[in-house]
């Protein structure tokens, strides 16, 4: 599988973030008013074999010692538990440091360790989405 990984604009991560983290919601809830229109917003596309199968979107927001936040992380479900997302965070990691925190699906919380993250504080719920914990990579 040949795997590449570029900087696009956001439209071309929305029908990814759509199919696999809008499931059952209307179109246009992919978008992230105010975040896929920044200037210093960075929208990554990771295809295999020439097809759209994963994305990650970093904004600079300060939160703590972090200085971007992770948001729209997705691998569409017939490609996940390859280490796509890992190589995702990887590519961003390379180019920009580690100083990266997201609102992370509790569902999801196996695949952030597994990429350096580390939970934060309580379980909270974001609707409709569901439960969530803030994870923030932390510097070995």
């Amino acid at each position: 599988m040949q795997i590449v990984i570029t900087q696009v604009a956001a439209e071309q991560v929305w029908a990814i973030r759509h199919r696999s983290l809008r499931i059952g919601q209307p179109l246009g809830t992919e978008r992230m008013p105010g975040i896929d229109e920044h200037p210093d917003t960075i929208n990554l596309l990771l295809t295999a074999d020439g097809n759209g199968v994963g994305c990650a979107t970093f904004k600079p927001e300060q939160n703590g010692p972090s200085k971007w936040r992770l948001r729209g992380m997705a691998i569409d479900q017939s490609h996940r538990r390859q280490g796509l997302g890992k190589r995702l965070v990887d590519y961003f990691v390379a180019i920009h440091g580690d100083s990266i925190w997201c609102n992370a699906r509790t569902g999801a919380l196996e695949f952030y360790q597994s990429c350096g993250f580390a939970a934060e504080g309580n379980e909270f719920d974001i609707a409709p989405i569901g439960p969530h914990y803030v994870m923030r990579i932390v510097s070995e």
